[in-house]
């Protein structure tokens, strides 16, 4: 079993690499086959998570190396919206799960925003139980999915953010009420925020199911994030 207290000093450890990070350097930005783009900050982030990931005697899935899904599995997205730390635009995080089982409530995540300093743990545990805001809920989509037009109800609160990781993490600590995905998202893109929002009593349900296991490489569009209060409303809705 990961403890929290090993988790804590790897997110401390984690803090202290990306400081010796510099966004001045050259990023030797390159398109890899699905037409999405990797960066030496991508690369470099991910050989830390898994030599730590190795170290513990677990497997390593991460978006820049992977292979087969395999437990105990360190899920790693090295940073989840490149797109964003290309234009220096302060949405994108580390996001990192350590899962010894596929059950959701096992484990430790981390979801960590260098831009910001923002993270959130599942060892950082809210004294209070939050209600969601039935009446007026703001949700968080994909900033690419709201510029091509995916969102035709106009009516919707709808702010558009980088990174899922980093939206999963806000809705988490409270800054939403939902996040939507109308394209489908790999485990590394949504382990570590999935498990911080199940641990504030928000499910997810993707293809119309409801997930409680996080043992598939892929996961189906609509993807929804919401308290159970809201969920219905939101699977008719997207």
């Amino acid at each position: 079993m990961f403890s929290s207290n090993l988790g804590q000093q790897f997110v401390a450890d984690l803090r202290k690499f990306c400081t010796g990070l510099s966004l001045g350097q050259d990023l030797q930005i390159e398109s890899k086959p699905d037409k999405t783009f990797v960066t030496i900050i991508d690369q470099q982030l991910s050989d830390f998570c898994k030599q730590h990931a190795s170290a513990k005697g677990f497997h390593f899935y991460s978006e820049e190396d992977h292979s087969e899904l395999t437990f105990p599995a360190m899920v790693v997205d090295p940073l989840d919206g490149t797109l964003e730390l290309i234009a220096g635009r302060p949405e994108c995080a580390v996001s990192v799960a350590w899962l010894p089982t596929p059950e959701i409530k096992n484990g430790f995540a981390v979801v960590f925003n260098p831009f910001t300093g923002f993270a959130l743990t599942t060892s950082d545990v809210a004294p209070w139980k939050a209600k969601p805001n039935v009446d007026a809920p703001i949700g968080m989509i994909s900033r690419t999915e709201w510029n091509k037009g995916l969102y035709k109800d106009k009516s919707a609160h709808l702010i558009p953010r980088g990174s899922i990781a980093f939206k999963l993490a806000l809705l988490a600590s409270g800054t939403c009420d939902y996040v939507v995905s109308l394209r489908p998202k790999n485990i590394w893109d949504i382990a570590a925020g999935t498990m911080l929002c199940q641990q504030r009593g928000i499910e997810m349900w993707s293809g119309g199911k409801k997930i409680e296991r996080l043992d598939q490489a892929l996961y189906d569009f609509p993807l929804i994030w919401a308290r159970p209060e809201l969920m219905a409303t939101l699977r008719a809705q997207f």
